[in-house]
């Protein structure tokens, strides 16, 4: 095993993210091409919406008119005077890395990875983030400059996605391409189109077919063919990495002999064979279930405690003055300078504020303002009798309500930053 294949395995056995390459289609026409540009650049969604198309010039097109005649231009590129389209106007393809992954990174890897694989080629691309994963929307025109056209196999992809991973590494982005098969996955795709009616909960059409070839099979006692050969498949894939690490665990170097343990590890671990098809419809058939929102954070509200010390809030401090009134007197605490207040017990200060109420309310020359001096008096035996009278445990009902409806307000807010149509277009 050469260095890259060592790099390689042990990127596999620590299981580092795949990089994505794949086509999403072909554009026939000038029409299909410009509509694809609209599209990846979401031109009509509104300024802070729209996205620019970087070019394989190096230019930003931003304005309709620019991408309708770059769509006109590779319509006449491939037509060549011909009466007849002779095939596909472009290709599109997306690469694509797992959520997580810097966006700037991967555009900045996407655009030197066109530019090197595509140099002889005219081609556009656009970053999207609207996704829990970001990528990048890559449409090449089908005839280079030279006037050759591509065909890219399965072959070429799997080239692209190693030189794409590469991109990724040069730029601190773990990235790994390693055929399907070697991580024990079914190398067969499913068509996009499935994949988008699947995530609006509608069943596609390939879904109900593999239902009915499976219910067939059933009823015939038969197992389905798929499953023994993607196991005969992993057993060579196991065999193959067994020669590996046989190889690698004889080797003086200390550091091959640590990818052949993690290598271990990582064939120890392989999931059993299963169809691609079969793990595809799984979430179709089961219940989605709703994605559970976890309540807003609040800023931390101290809510007093009953034992412990009560000295910061006003309901405090009276608990604490309406104790120390209550108390008797200590006069051990300071002998040599005696306070007078503090000396007298709680019953006759209550009974000077009585006294001092009742003067103020039959106090000549005060007839006019007799409403109102009784006002006062009644105010003021009401505070002496709930000083000297017992304590009473604050009611924090009403502190419970107004934090309940401050994270329903909150929780409110966010249902509606989260709503899909907010800053969109309307239609």
């Amino acid at each position: 095993m050469n260095n890259r294949a060592v790099l390689t395995a042990e990127r596999t056995s620590r299981r580092v993210p795949e990089a994505v390459v794949r086509i999403t289609g072909r554009q026939h026409g000038g029409g299909h091409v410009l509509a694809n540009f609209s599209y990846i650049s979401r031109l009509g969604h509104g300024d802070e919406s729209e996205l620019g198309l970087e070019t394989s010039e190096g230019e930003v097109l931003r304005d309709g008119r620019d991408m309708q005649l770059l769509a006109k231009e590779w319509d006449g590129w491939e037509m060549d005077g011909d009466a007849r389209r002779k095939g596909a106007t472009s290709i599109s393809m997306i690469l694509s890395m797992p959520t997580g992954t810097d966006p700037e990174r991967l555009k900045a890897a996407a655009l030197d990875f066109a530019k090197e694989e595509f140099a002889n080629r005219s081609w556009v691309a656009s970053l999207h983030v609207d996704r829990e994963h970001p990528h990048v929307h890559l449409t090449i025109a089908r005839r280079d400059h030279d006037g050759r056209r591509f065909h890219p196999n399965r072959e070429d992809l799997f080239r692209y996605r190693q030189r794409f991973a590469e991109k990724l590494r040069t730029r601190g982005i773990e990235a790994n391409a390693t055929p399907a098969r070697a991580r024990g996955i079914d190398p067969k795709h499913e068509p996009i189109a499935a994949v988008k009616m699947r995530e609006k909960g509608q069943v596609p059409q390939i879904d109900k077919s593999r239902i009915a070839r499976a219910e067939r099979l059933r009823a015939e006692g038969r197992e389905d063919p798929v499953v023994a050969m993607l196991a005969s498949r992993q057993a060579t894939v196991r065999a193959t990495y067994s020669r590996s690490i046989d190889e690698l665990s004889a080797s003086p170097s200390a550091v091959d002999q640590h990818v052949a343990r993690s290598l271990e590890r990582f064939v120890a671990t392989m999931p059993e064979p299963e169809p691609n098809s079969v793990r595809a419809m799984r979430p179709a058939t089961e219940k989605r279930a709703d994605p559970v929102v976890m309540p807003p954070v609040l800023a931390p509200v101290r809510v007093p405690s009953m034992t412990a010390p009560r000295i910061d809030i006003g309901i405090d401090r009276l608990q604490a003055l309406h104790d120390r009134l209550t108390a008797p007197a200590d006069p051990a605490k300071s002998p040599s300078v005696p306070l007078e207040r503090e000396a007298d017990p709680p019953k006759d200060v209550a009974a000077r504020i009585r006294e001092i109420a009742e003067k103020g309310r039959n106090a000549p020359g005060k007839e006019e303002g007799h409403d109102q001096a009784g006002t006062l008096s009644d105010r003021l035996r009401a505070i002496t009798e709930k000083v000297t009278g017992p304590s009473e445990p604050p009611d924090f009902t009403r502190a419970h309500e107004i934090l309940r409806q401050a994270e329903e307000r909150n929780r409110e807010r966010l249902d509606r930053d989260r709503t899909k149509d907010r800053d969109g277009p309307s239609r």
